[in-house]
């Protein structure tokens, strides 16, 4: 019991341990991305993605992390996941899902 609990623990603090890169921003967000979190299959890629906002939205998060698949050969893009979170780079209470 123990150690589900501390898988579970290990797995909320996640976002903590991420070494996010910035990659772009805009007048909206800062947009982050994991690249220890890179999954290949074929031609697809599987990425955690963070989009830091600028100020806080209506339902109070100021922060976004997306689970995104990319299709390279056609050029597509998934989203996976969402979570949107109370604090910057993703910490804080998770506010969702949306």
């Amino acid at each position: 019991m123990k150690k589900l609990l501390l898988v579970c623990l290990m797995m909320l603090a996640g976002s903590a341990w991420a070494e996010w890169v910035m990659y772009g921003k805009n007048k909206e967000a800062t947009f982050y991305y994991d690249p220890t979190t890179i999954r290949k299959e074929g031609n697809m890629r599987r990425i955690w993605e963070l989009h830091n906002l600028r100020e806080r939205h209506k339902d109070g998060e100021i922060s976004v992390r997306y689970r995104s698949e990319y299709d390279c050969m056609d050029e597509r893009i998934r989203i996976l996941g969402v979570t949107e979170h109370s604090e910057p780079m993703a910490g804080g209470a998770v506010l969702s899902p949306p």
